[in-house]
């Protein structure tokens, strides 16, 4: 017996809106969710909130919009492919302002500075510089792959490194004031266990 495939292409507008407002309200429910189990494997693994939000939660978030850039990529469509990345990346600073809105006992910044928030910062500004750069350079490509790829690689694993380090022993410490939220993890006792919180986090 053959399944029918369902072809993507034949779906009406209406369809199309139906099942996007579906998988928004599934988005919304588990995002909800998956920043509270996150939370909780910093606290339980160690890597703290900076560093687990920025791997953990990053990846996670960034997933639909990876697929969608490595899609298009593959379908022959590196414009779509970029933008994608890139308005990924200025939609999710638009939505720090709407954070920074919602949280109202401070600057959003103020309360979340820390040596690793700051390392991610120079991050993403350095990723961005070398995806501005390439243009610029020469063009070689060793088997049809610009050497500015596996740099961009290379760089984010090791500044990834950098941003743990940088939590664990800073060269660099915020001014505390009694808004800036520090980063408390809850007793080992009241947090589920770590099996649990992987499993739930993979689920999600």
């Amino acid at each position: 017996m053959t399944l029918p495939i369902m072809d993507l292409d034949s779906w009406t507008l209406s369809q199309s809106i139906v099942v996007f407002s579906v998988c928004a309200l599934v988005i919304a429910i588990a995002g909800t969710r998956i920043t509270r189990v996150v939370d909780q494997l910093a606290d339980r693994t160690g890597l703290g909130e900076a560093t687990a939000g920025a791997v953990l939660l990053g990846a996670a978030t960034s997933l639909s919009g990876s697929v969608l850039s490595v899609t298009a990529a593959y379908r022959g469509h590196p414009e779509l492919a970029v933008s994608n990345a890139l308005g990924g990346i200025a939609v999710q600073t638009f939505f720090l302002a709407i954070a920074d809105m919602v949280y109202r006992r401070a600057n959003l910044e103020h309360a979340a500075a820390s040596a690793p928030n700051m390392m991610q910062n120079g991050l993403l500004i350095g990723l961005l510089a070398l995806l501005l750069l390439a243009p610029t350079l020469p063009d070689v490509t060793v088997w049809n792959i610009h050497p500015v790829t596996p740099i961009l690689l290379g760089f984010y694993f090791y500044g990834t490194r950098l941003i743990q380090s940088a939590g664990d022993n800073p060269m660099w410490y915020p001014s505390v004031t009694s808004d800036t939220r520090q980063d408390e993890p809850e007793s080992e006792s009241s947090l589920p266990s770590l099996s649990r919180l992987w499993t739930e986090f993979l689920v999600l």
